[in-house]
Protein backbone atom coordinates (compact mmCIF):
# COMPACT_ATOMS: atom_id res chain seq x y z
CA UNK A 1 0.00 0.00 0.00
CA UNK A 2 1.38 3.57 -0.17
CA UNK A 3 1.91 5.88 2.69
CA UNK A 4 -1.43 7.31 1.92
CA UNK A 5 -3.24 4.54 2.06
CA UNK A 6 -1.27 3.14 5.68
CA UNK A 7 -2.04 6.80 7.18
CA UNK A 8 -5.51 5.98 6.93
CA UNK A 9 -5.41 2.46 8.11
CA UNK A 10 -3.13 3.68 11.70
CA UNK A 11 -5.62 6.37 12.28
CA UNK A 12 -8.26 4.35 12.23
CA UNK A 13 -6.73 1.94 14.24
CA UNK A 14 -6.05 4.59 16.58
CA UNK A 15 -9.96 5.51 16.75
CA UNK A 16 -10.30 1.75 17.53
CA UNK A 17 -7.79 1.71 20.57
CA UNK A 18 -8.89 4.16 21.79
CA UNK A 19 -12.64 3.73 21.99
CA UNK A 20 -14.27 3.65 25.69
CA UNK A 21 -16.85 1.95 27.27
CA UNK A 22 -19.63 3.42 29.12
CA UNK A 23 -17.40 3.25 32.33
CA UNK A 24 -14.50 4.86 30.72
CA UNK A 25 -12.24 1.69 30.19
CA UNK A 26 -11.12 1.31 27.16
CA UNK A 27 -13.16 -1.69 25.31
CA UNK A 28 -10.09 -3.32 23.56
CA UNK A 29 -8.08 -4.81 26.27
CA UNK A 30 -3.99 -4.12 25.70
CA UNK A 31 -3.26 -7.59 25.00
CA UNK A 32 -5.11 -7.42 21.74
CA UNK A 33 -4.06 -4.07 20.84
CA UNK A 34 -1.39 -4.85 18.39
CA UNK A 35 1.44 -2.99 17.57
CA UNK A 36 1.29 -1.26 13.68
CA UNK A 37 4.73 -1.98 12.13
CA UNK A 38 5.39 0.10 8.98
CA UNK A 39 7.56 -1.77 6.28
CA UNK A 40 9.33 -0.14 4.18
CA UNK A 41 12.05 1.22 2.25
CA UNK A 42 14.05 4.34 3.75
CA UNK A 43 12.39 8.13 3.01
CA UNK A 44 8.90 7.14 2.13
CA UNK A 45 7.81 9.34 4.78
CA UNK A 46 7.17 6.80 7.65
CA UNK A 47 8.08 9.26 10.56
CA UNK A 48 6.48 12.28 9.23
CA UNK A 49 3.47 10.88 8.51
CA UNK A 50 3.23 9.99 12.59
CA UNK A 51 3.62 13.83 12.99
CA UNK A 52 0.23 14.56 10.81
CA UNK A 53 -1.55 11.89 12.35
CA UNK A 54 -0.83 12.71 16.21
CA UNK A 55 -1.36 16.46 14.95
CA UNK A 56 -4.82 15.81 12.89
CA UNK A 57 -6.42 13.76 15.76
CA UNK A 58 -5.16 15.73 18.28
CA UNK A 59 -2.45 13.38 20.40
CA UNK A 60 0.36 13.24 21.58
CA UNK A 61 3.65 11.96 20.03
CA UNK A 62 6.99 9.94 21.62
CA UNK A 63 9.50 9.15 18.82
CA UNK A 64 12.25 7.04 19.74
CA UNK A 65 14.85 5.31 16.89
CA UNK A 66 15.70 1.90 18.27
CA UNK A 67 19.06 1.78 16.87
CA UNK A 68 21.00 3.57 19.92
CA UNK A 69 19.03 1.76 22.69
CA UNK A 70 20.41 -0.86 24.95
CA UNK A 71 18.68 -3.21 27.56
CA UNK A 72 19.52 -0.79 30.05
CA UNK A 73 18.64 1.99 28.35
CA UNK A 74 15.68 0.64 26.82
CA UNK A 75 14.05 -1.67 30.17
CA UNK A 76 16.00 0.36 32.97
CA UNK A 77 18.76 -0.30 35.29
CA UNK A 78 18.50 -3.34 38.38
CA UNK A 79 17.79 -1.44 41.89
CA UNK A 80 17.84 -3.81 45.04
CA UNK A 81 14.77 -2.94 47.25
CA UNK A 82 13.01 -4.86 50.23
CA UNK A 83 9.69 -6.23 50.53
CA UNK A 84 8.17 -8.56 53.00
CA UNK A 85 6.65 -12.25 51.65
CA UNK A 86 5.28 -14.27 54.37
CA UNK A 87 6.06 -12.49 57.36
CA UNK A 88 9.78 -12.15 56.30
CA UNK A 89 11.61 -9.11 54.87
CA UNK A 90 14.01 -10.04 51.60
CA UNK A 91 15.99 -7.99 49.27
CA UNK A 92 14.81 -7.74 45.55
CA UNK A 93 15.66 -6.93 42.37
CA UNK A 94 13.40 -4.67 40.58
CA UNK A 95 13.96 -1.79 37.60
CA UNK A 96 13.82 1.90 37.35
CA UNK A 97 11.60 2.83 34.75
CA UNK A 98 12.60 2.57 31.39
CA UNK A 99 13.52 6.35 29.31
CA UNK A 100 10.79 5.43 27.10
CA UNK A 101 8.26 4.86 29.04
CA UNK A 102 9.36 7.64 31.01
CA UNK A 103 9.89 10.14 27.99
CA UNK A 104 6.12 9.10 27.75
CA UNK A 105 4.92 10.43 31.08
CA UNK A 106 6.82 13.33 30.06
CA UNK A 107 5.27 14.34 27.12
CA UNK A 108 1.74 14.16 29.37
CA UNK A 109 2.64 16.72 31.79
CA UNK A 110 4.53 18.73 28.98
CA UNK A 111 1.32 18.59 26.84
CA UNK A 112 -1.68 17.81 28.82
CA UNK A 113 -2.53 15.00 26.43
CA UNK A 114 -3.37 11.70 28.04
CA UNK A 115 -3.76 9.83 24.73
CA UNK A 116 -1.07 9.42 22.28
CA UNK A 117 1.21 7.45 19.67
CA UNK A 118 4.90 6.24 20.98
CA UNK A 119 6.25 5.44 17.54
CA UNK A 120 9.57 3.36 17.98
CA UNK A 121 11.43 3.29 14.78
CA UNK A 122 13.77 0.83 13.53
CA UNK A 123 12.72 -1.97 15.62
CA UNK A 124 13.99 -4.60 13.44
CA UNK A 125 17.54 -3.51 14.29
CA UNK A 126 17.13 -3.72 17.99
CA UNK A 127 20.71 -5.05 19.67
CA UNK A 128 20.82 -9.00 20.35
CA UNK A 129 20.52 -8.21 24.54
CA UNK A 130 16.93 -6.33 23.96
CA UNK A 131 15.55 -8.64 21.36
CA UNK A 132 13.94 -11.10 23.81
CA UNK A 133 12.47 -8.64 25.57
CA UNK A 134 10.32 -6.72 22.63
CA UNK A 135 8.16 -10.10 23.01
CA UNK A 136 7.13 -9.00 26.18
CA UNK A 137 6.78 -5.40 24.92
CA UNK A 138 4.73 -6.00 21.96
CA UNK A 139 2.20 -8.13 23.68
CA UNK A 140 1.49 -6.53 26.72
CA UNK A 141 3.29 -3.09 26.15
CA UNK A 142 5.69 -3.45 29.79
CA UNK A 143 9.14 -2.93 29.56
CA UNK A 144 11.03 -3.78 32.57
CA UNK A 145 7.78 -4.24 34.67
CA UNK A 146 6.62 -1.04 34.01
CA UNK A 147 3.59 -0.65 31.37
CA UNK A 148 3.30 1.81 27.88
CA UNK A 149 0.26 4.48 30.11
CA UNK A 150 -3.25 3.80 29.04
CA UNK A 151 -4.09 5.81 26.06
CA UNK A 152 -1.01 5.61 24.74
CA UNK A 153 -1.31 3.15 21.33
CA UNK A 154 1.89 2.02 20.17
CA UNK A 155 3.23 2.02 16.40
CA UNK A 156 6.67 1.06 15.35
CA UNK A 157 8.40 1.08 11.47
CA UNK A 158 11.69 -0.76 10.11
CA UNK A 159 13.37 -1.09 6.94
CA UNK A 160 13.65 -4.28 4.90
CA UNK A 161 17.21 -5.78 5.34
CA UNK A 162 18.51 -4.75 1.63
CA UNK A 163 18.55 -1.09 2.85
CA UNK A 164 19.97 -2.05 6.30
CA UNK A 165 22.59 -3.76 7.41
CA UNK A 166 21.97 -3.58 10.89
CA UNK A 167 18.64 -5.37 10.19
CA UNK A 168 17.69 -8.40 12.24
CA UNK A 169 14.61 -10.37 10.59
CA UNK A 170 11.82 -11.20 12.61
CA UNK A 171 11.10 -14.25 13.52
CA UNK A 172 7.37 -16.24 13.54
CA UNK A 173 6.56 -15.58 17.29
CA UNK A 174 7.50 -11.33 17.22
CA UNK A 175 5.53 -10.88 13.81
CA UNK A 176 2.96 -12.63 15.18
CA UNK A 177 2.45 -9.97 17.36
CA UNK A 178 2.57 -7.01 15.15
CA UNK A 179 0.01 -5.75 12.22
CA UNK A 180 2.15 -5.53 9.22
CA UNK A 181 1.64 -2.52 7.13
CA UNK A 182 4.22 -3.12 3.62
CA UNK A 183 4.74 0.83 2.30
CA UNK A 184 5.53 1.22 -1.41
CA UNK A 185 6.32 4.08 -2.79
CA UNK A 186 3.41 5.77 -4.95
CA UNK A 187 3.88 9.17 -6.63
CA UNK A 188 0.54 10.07 -6.43
CA UNK A 189 -0.24 9.71 -2.66
CA UNK A 190 3.50 11.65 -2.42
CA UNK A 191 2.12 14.41 -4.85
CA UNK A 192 -0.45 15.32 -2.91
CA UNK A 193 1.83 15.93 -0.30
CA UNK A 194 3.70 17.90 -2.05
CA UNK A 195 0.66 20.21 -2.86
CA UNK A 196 -0.30 20.71 0.30
CA UNK A 197 3.25 21.38 1.83
CA UNK A 198 4.35 23.64 -0.43
CA UNK A 199 6.85 21.68 -2.36
CA UNK A 200 8.81 23.14 -5.32
CA UNK A 201 6.75 23.87 -8.17
CA UNK A 202 9.92 22.26 -10.86
CA UNK A 203 10.20 19.01 -8.74
CA UNK A 204 6.35 18.74 -9.20
CA UNK A 205 6.80 19.21 -12.79
CA UNK A 206 9.70 16.72 -13.28
CA UNK A 207 8.52 14.35 -11.28
CA UNK A 208 5.07 14.29 -13.45
CA UNK A 209 7.19 14.07 -16.53
CA UNK A 210 9.35 11.63 -15.11
CA UNK A 211 7.48 9.53 -12.46
CA UNK A 212 9.91 6.42 -13.06
CA UNK A 213 12.61 8.83 -11.26
CA UNK A 214 10.12 9.25 -8.12
CA UNK A 215 11.80 6.30 -6.80
CA UNK A 216 14.54 4.34 -7.07
CA UNK A 217 16.45 1.96 -4.93
CA UNK A 218 19.69 0.27 -7.90
CA UNK A 219 22.61 -1.26 -7.11
CA UNK A 220 25.89 -0.46 -8.83
CA UNK A 221 29.20 -0.69 -8.58
CA UNK A 222 29.05 2.09 -5.20
CA UNK A 223 26.77 -0.08 -3.75
CA UNK A 224 22.76 0.23 -3.05
CA UNK A 225 21.91 3.92 -4.08
CA UNK A 226 18.19 5.40 -3.48
CA UNK A 227 16.60 8.14 -4.80
CA UNK A 228 13.45 8.55 -2.43
CA UNK A 229 10.68 11.26 -1.80
CA UNK A 230 12.60 12.68 1.02
CA UNK A 231 15.56 13.15 -1.05
CA UNK A 232 12.98 15.16 -3.76
CA UNK A 233 11.65 17.24 -0.48
CA UNK A 234 14.85 18.12 1.18
CA UNK A 235 16.34 19.41 -2.69
CA UNK A 236 12.96 21.33 -3.50
CA UNK A 237 13.62 23.13 0.28
CA UNK A 238 17.11 24.00 -0.40
CA UNK A 239 16.21 25.05 -3.98
CA UNK A 240 13.82 27.35 -2.81
CA UNK A 241 16.23 28.85 -0.66
CA UNK A 242 18.79 28.86 -3.56
CA UNK A 243 16.12 30.84 -5.70
CA UNK A 244 15.43 33.16 -2.63
CA UNK A 245 19.45 34.61 -2.05
CA UNK A 246 20.22 34.10 -5.72
CA UNK A 247 22.58 31.40 -5.30
CA UNK A 248 23.15 29.03 -8.93
CA UNK A 249 21.74 25.20 -8.88
CA UNK A 250 23.99 22.97 -10.51
CA UNK A 251 24.74 19.09 -10.73
CA UNK A 252 26.68 19.03 -7.93
CA UNK A 253 23.90 20.35 -5.59
CA UNK A 254 21.28 17.89 -7.25
CA UNK A 255 23.76 15.22 -7.13
CA UNK A 256 24.05 15.72 -2.74
CA UNK A 257 20.47 14.47 -2.64
CA UNK A 258 19.91 12.22 -5.44
CA UNK A 259 21.77 9.21 -4.74
CA UNK A 260 21.48 8.11 -8.55
CA UNK A 261 23.71 10.41 -10.78
CA UNK A 262 21.82 9.97 -14.03
CA UNK A 263 18.67 11.33 -12.13
CA UNK A 264 20.98 14.47 -10.46
CA UNK A 265 22.14 15.11 -14.32
CA UNK A 266 18.45 14.98 -15.62
CA UNK A 267 17.15 17.29 -13.18
CA UNK A 268 20.05 19.79 -12.68
CA UNK A 269 19.44 19.86 -16.81
CA UNK A 270 15.70 20.30 -16.52
CA UNK A 271 16.05 22.64 -13.82
CA UNK A 272 17.87 25.46 -15.91
CA UNK A 273 15.68 24.98 -18.78
CA UNK A 274 12.29 25.17 -16.30
CA UNK A 275 14.51 28.80 -15.42
CA UNK A 276 15.14 29.25 -18.80
CA UNK A 277 10.90 29.59 -19.50
CA UNK A 278 10.55 31.75 -16.42
CA UNK A 279 12.31 34.00 -18.68
CA UNK A 280 11.38 33.43 -21.61
CA UNK A 281 7.52 33.42 -21.69
CA UNK A 282 7.21 36.43 -18.88
CA UNK A 283 4.84 34.36 -16.52
CA UNK A 284 3.94 38.02 -14.94
CA UNK A 285 3.30 39.54 -18.19
CA UNK A 286 0.80 36.56 -19.22
CA UNK A 287 -0.90 37.25 -15.84
CA UNK A 288 -0.99 40.77 -16.34
CA UNK A 289 -2.97 40.14 -19.35
CA UNK A 290 -0.21 40.78 -21.65
CA UNK A 291 0.79 38.51 -24.64
CA UNK A 292 0.84 38.82 -28.30
CA UNK A 293 0.22 36.90 -31.37
CA UNK A 294 4.57 35.67 -30.82
CA UNK A 295 4.35 34.34 -27.41
CA UNK A 296 0.91 32.25 -27.96
CA UNK A 297 3.16 30.80 -31.75
CA UNK A 298 6.18 30.11 -29.45
CA UNK A 299 3.80 28.25 -26.75
CA UNK A 300 2.01 25.93 -29.58
CA UNK A 301 5.23 25.38 -31.07
CA UNK A 302 6.85 23.95 -27.87
CA UNK A 303 7.65 20.54 -26.90
CA UNK A 304 5.00 18.87 -24.45
CA UNK A 305 7.78 18.87 -21.55
CA UNK A 306 8.29 22.30 -22.28
CA UNK A 307 4.20 22.95 -22.30
CA UNK A 308 4.27 21.55 -18.70
CA UNK A 309 7.08 23.57 -17.49
CA UNK A 310 4.96 26.65 -18.87
CA UNK A 311 1.61 25.61 -16.83
CA UNK A 312 4.06 24.98 -13.90
CA UNK A 313 5.47 28.54 -14.15
CA UNK A 314 1.83 29.71 -14.33
CA UNK A 315 0.56 27.77 -11.61
CA UNK A 316 3.72 28.71 -9.08
CA UNK A 317 2.64 32.38 -9.78
CA UNK A 318 -0.83 31.67 -9.18
CA UNK A 319 -0.25 29.92 -6.11
CA UNK A 320 2.08 32.33 -4.51
CA UNK A 321 -0.62 34.93 -4.84
CA UNK A 322 -3.47 32.77 -3.25
CA UNK A 323 -1.59 31.78 -0.39
CA UNK A 324 -0.76 35.36 0.52
CA UNK A 325 -4.06 36.30 0.07
CA UNK A 326 -5.93 33.65 2.03
CA UNK A 327 -3.11 33.85 4.66
CA UNK A 328 -3.62 37.83 5.10
CA UNK A 329 -7.73 37.00 5.18
CA UNK A 330 -7.05 34.50 8.09
CA UNK A 331 -4.44 37.53 9.91
CA UNK A 332 -6.96 39.80 9.70
CA UNK A 333 -9.90 37.62 11.41
CA UNK A 334 -7.55 37.48 14.26
CA UNK A 335 -7.11 41.00 14.28
CA UNK A 336 -11.05 41.37 13.96
CA UNK A 337 -11.28 39.09 17.63
CA UNK A 338 -8.45 40.58 18.99
CA UNK A 339 -10.15 44.56 18.36
CA UNK A 340 -13.53 43.43 19.74
CA UNK A 341 -12.51 41.29 22.50
CA UNK A 342 -10.65 44.38 23.92
CA UNK A 343 -13.09 46.97 22.59
CA UNK A 344 -13.79 48.30 26.02
CA UNK A 345 -10.39 48.90 26.96
CA UNK A 346 -8.98 50.43 23.91
CA UNK A 347 -11.78 52.97 23.69
CA UNK A 348 -9.78 55.10 26.67
CA UNK A 349 -8.02 57.95 24.99
CA UNK A 350 -4.87 57.42 25.03
CA UNK A 351 -1.19 56.81 22.75
CA UNK A 352 -2.28 54.00 20.15
CA UNK A 353 1.51 52.26 20.16
CA UNK A 354 1.50 50.61 23.59
CA UNK A 355 -1.91 48.85 22.85
CA UNK A 356 -0.36 47.59 19.53
CA UNK A 357 2.58 46.83 21.42
CA UNK A 358 0.52 44.65 23.80
CA UNK A 359 -1.76 43.34 20.97
CA UNK A 360 2.06 42.24 19.40
CA UNK A 361 2.57 40.22 22.46
CA UNK A 362 -0.32 38.72 22.60
CA UNK A 363 0.14 37.54 18.78
CA UNK A 364 3.96 36.46 19.27
CA UNK A 365 2.80 34.65 22.10
CA UNK A 366 -0.05 32.79 20.22
CA UNK A 367 2.40 32.09 17.36
CA UNK A 368 4.48 29.72 19.82
CA UNK A 369 1.60 27.70 20.33
CA UNK A 370 -0.22 27.43 18.17
CA UNK A 371 0.38 24.59 15.23
CA UNK A 372 2.01 25.23 11.13
CA UNK A 373 -0.59 26.68 9.80
CA UNK A 374 -2.26 28.83 12.37
CA UNK A 375 1.58 29.87 13.20
CA UNK A 376 1.65 31.27 9.61
CA UNK A 377 -1.12 33.55 10.31
CA UNK A 378 0.14 34.61 13.70
CA UNK A 379 3.42 35.95 11.58
CA UNK A 380 1.50 37.07 8.61
CA UNK A 381 0.09 39.87 11.72
CA UNK A 382 2.95 40.53 13.21
CA UNK A 383 4.66 41.84 9.88
CA UNK A 384 1.27 43.24 9.21
CA UNK A 385 1.51 45.25 12.48
CA UNK A 386 5.11 46.66 12.01
CA UNK A 387 3.19 48.46 8.95
CA UNK A 388 0.34 50.10 10.98
CA UNK A 389 3.07 51.75 13.42
CA UNK A 390 3.47 54.21 10.37
CA UNK A 391 -0.27 54.38 10.04
CA UNK A 392 -1.88 54.94 13.43
CA UNK A 393 -3.91 58.15 13.78
CA UNK A 394 -6.84 58.29 15.75
CA UNK A 395 -8.89 59.30 18.95
CA UNK A 396 -8.51 56.40 20.77
CA UNK A 397 -6.33 53.39 20.31
CA UNK A 398 -9.54 51.36 19.44
CA UNK A 399 -10.33 54.26 16.68
CA UNK A 400 -6.54 54.15 15.14
CA UNK A 401 -6.06 50.54 15.20
CA UNK A 402 -9.55 49.83 13.68
CA UNK A 403 -8.80 52.55 10.65
CA UNK A 404 -5.49 50.45 10.15
CA UNK A 405 -7.78 47.28 10.18
CA UNK A 406 -9.70 48.62 7.87
CA UNK A 407 -7.05 50.05 5.73
CA UNK A 408 -5.58 46.32 5.22
CA UNK A 409 -9.18 44.78 4.52
CA UNK A 410 -9.39 47.01 1.48
CA UNK A 411 -5.94 46.49 0.25
CA UNK A 412 -6.67 42.66 0.63
CA UNK A 413 -9.81 42.96 -1.36
CA UNK A 414 -8.05 45.06 -4.18
CA UNK A 415 -5.20 42.07 -4.12
CA UNK A 416 -8.43 38.96 -4.04
CA UNK A 417 -9.79 41.09 -7.32
CA UNK A 418 -6.23 41.09 -8.59
CA UNK A 419 -5.56 37.24 -8.26
CA UNK A 420 -9.08 36.66 -9.63
CA UNK A 421 -8.11 37.97 -12.87
CA UNK A 422 -5.04 36.29 -12.92
CA UNK A 423 -6.54 33.36 -13.23
CA UNK A 424 -8.87 33.78 -15.66
CA UNK A 425 -5.60 36.04 -17.81
CA UNK A 426 -3.96 32.29 -16.97
CA UNK A 427 -6.42 30.15 -18.18
CA UNK A 428 -7.72 32.06 -21.16
CA UNK A 429 -4.02 32.33 -22.41
CA UNK A 430 -4.08 28.55 -21.97
CA UNK A 431 -7.45 28.21 -24.12
CA UNK A 432 -5.89 30.23 -26.74
CA UNK A 433 -2.95 28.72 -26.52
CA UNK A 434 -3.79 25.28 -26.70
CA UNK A 435 -7.26 25.22 -27.12
CA UNK A 436 -9.64 22.92 -24.96
CA UNK A 437 -6.84 20.62 -24.31
CA UNK A 438 -4.90 19.00 -21.89
CA UNK A 439 -2.43 22.33 -20.72
CA UNK A 440 -5.87 23.87 -20.00
CA UNK A 441 -7.02 20.42 -18.06
CA UNK A 442 -3.82 20.19 -16.26
CA UNK A 443 -3.84 23.68 -15.17
CA UNK A 444 -7.41 23.19 -13.96
CA UNK A 445 -7.31 19.52 -12.44
CA UNK A 446 -4.37 21.41 -10.03
CA UNK A 447 -6.07 24.20 -9.30
CA UNK A 448 -8.51 21.96 -8.16
CA UNK A 449 -6.55 19.89 -5.79
CA UNK A 450 -3.95 21.55 -4.54
CA UNK A 451 -4.64 22.87 -0.94
CA UNK A 452 -3.57 26.71 -1.44
CA UNK A 453 -6.12 26.77 -4.49
CA UNK A 454 -8.67 25.29 -2.60
CA UNK A 455 -8.65 27.63 0.06
CA UNK A 456 -8.58 30.41 -2.19
CA UNK A 457 -11.38 29.66 -4.25
CA UNK A 458 -13.52 28.30 -1.83
CA UNK A 459 -13.44 31.52 0.44
CA UNK A 460 -13.47 34.05 -2.72
CA UNK A 461 -14.83 32.01 -5.70
CA UNK A 462 -13.34 32.34 -9.13
CA UNK A 463 -15.75 32.27 -12.17
CA UNK A 464 -13.13 31.70 -14.91
CA UNK A 465 -12.43 28.57 -13.10
CA UNK A 466 -15.55 27.33 -12.46
CA UNK A 467 -16.65 28.21 -16.11
CA UNK A 468 -13.50 25.96 -17.17
CA UNK A 469 -13.36 23.52 -14.75
CA UNK A 470 -16.82 22.18 -16.67
CA UNK A 471 -17.26 19.54 -19.38
CA UNK A 472 -13.31 19.13 -18.78
CA UNK A 473 -12.31 15.05 -18.41
CA UNK A 474 -9.17 16.14 -16.34
CA UNK A 475 -7.93 13.25 -15.12
CA UNK A 476 -8.11 10.73 -18.74
CA UNK A 477 -6.46 14.07 -20.62
CA UNK A 478 -3.50 14.78 -17.51
CA UNK A 479 -2.73 11.01 -17.83
CA UNK A 480 -2.95 11.33 -22.03
CA UNK A 481 -0.18 14.41 -21.69
CA UNK A 482 2.12 12.45 -19.10
CA UNK A 483 1.97 9.52 -21.70
CA UNK A 484 3.02 11.70 -24.77
CA UNK A 485 5.72 13.34 -23.27
CA UNK A 486 8.98 12.27 -23.63
CA UNK A 487 12.28 14.24 -22.14
CA UNK A 488 15.27 11.84 -24.43
CA UNK A 489 16.04 15.13 -25.55
CA UNK A 490 17.14 16.90 -22.82
CA UNK A 491 20.45 14.67 -22.35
Amino acid sequence: MDIATAKQQIKNTVQIYLQKDALGNYRLPVVHQRPIFLLGAPGLGKTAVMQQIADEMGLGLVSYSMTHHTRQSAIGLPVIVEKEYGGRRYQVSEYTMSEIIASVYDCMRRTGKTEGILFLDEINCVSETLSPAMLLFLQYKVFGGHRVPDGWVVVTAGNPPRFNKSVREFDAATRDRLRVLEIEPSYPAWKAYALEHGVSRCVISYLDIRQEDFYKAETTVDGLTVVTPRAWEDLSEILQYHEQLGLPVSEALTAQYLQSRQTARDFAIYYELYQKYRQVYHVEEILAGQWDDGVLAQARAARLDERMSLVSLLLEAVFGRMSRCTLRHDALAMAAAALKQQKAALSQPGDPLPALARLEEEWRAAAQEQPSARRAACLDLLELAERWRGELAGETPFAALRACYQQAVARLQADVAETQSAVGRMLQFLEQAFGQGTELSLAVNDLTVTPAAAAFLGQFLSKEYFDASRGLQLHRQEQQLLDAIDLTGLV
